[in-house]
């Protein structure tokens, strides 16, 4: 019989259709931006040229509805310093402390937060990934910025996803912030974003935010993966 995790694993390689896109309109081809349907395709990030790449997937429905169902106050909020392969030893005990309640469905989420590690540690050569699992029922990151980073990997597990702007109106939408009403994008539920920072060489990010939501009663649970930097924690050790 095939495992739950087998099934999750296959589930989340499938490419997604239009068929299976949730409340979302597939990306147009953009200069500087590139969909991928595949975990392998993240690597065209380090293409010259290529600022922001976006897998468009979905996860196990059973996954994704349990996520939805949580109650708020067990929703993580950590960070870790990690080396791919100790990733679930340091952090099941982080999230038994948040109250996040063990079994097969936290089992996948812990196994899907591994693979993108993972990823992003083979694509950015990164020993270390410094993993952030953050509960945001407020507006965090609002503004449109460019993140200060090389690279940075981020997907939203439950809740509004990131917003993010074309190269064309970069400039418009950091000028204007609160008042710019020009054309917006949105990740796809559960969308995997691969982004290029300001680090990454002159005039390289995509300008991007956190979606407003203070006062709608909404919770996200967003994962954000960058490299080792001097602001990360130290790094976790066996006990």
């Amino acid at each position: 019989m095939t495992s739950v995790r087998q099934r999750a694993w296959d589930f989340a390689m499938t490419p997604v259709t239009p068929e299976h896109r949730v409340d979302v309109e597939p990306v147009a081809s953009m200069h500087g931006v590139r969909t991928v349907e595949t975990r392998d395709g993240l690597a065209a990030i380090n293409d010259p040229g290529t600022e922001l790449v976006i897998w468009q997937r979905s996860l196990l429905p059973s996954l994704g509805n349990w996520l939805d169902r949580l109650d708020v106050a067990t929703l993580p909020h950590l960070r870790v310093l990690v080396q791919p392969g100790d990733l679930r030893p340091a952090l099941e005990p982080l999230l038994d402390t948040c109250g996040m309640t063990a079994g097969d469905m936290r089992d996948l989420l812990v196994d899907d937060i591994g693979w993108l590690v993972s990823a992003f540690a083979i694509i950015t050569g990164s020993e270390r990934v410094d993993v952030r699992l953050e509960r945001v029922d407020h507006d965090a990151c609002w503004k449109f910025h460019r993140d200060t980073v090389e690279a940075r990997l981020v997907t939203t597990y439950r809740g509004p996803t990131t917003e993010w702007v074309q190269m064309a109106q970069a400039g418009q939408a950091i000028a204007e912030q609160k008042a710019y009403q020009g054309p917006l994008e949105r990740l796809g539920v559960h969308d995997v974003a691969l982004f290029k920072g300001n680090c990454a060489g002159p005039n390289s990010g995509i300008v991007h935010r956190s979606p407003p939501i203070a006062g709608t009663g909404l919770s996200r649970l967003f994962l954000c993966l960058n490299k080792q930097s001097e602001v990360s924690p130290d790094p976790w050790v066996k006990a």
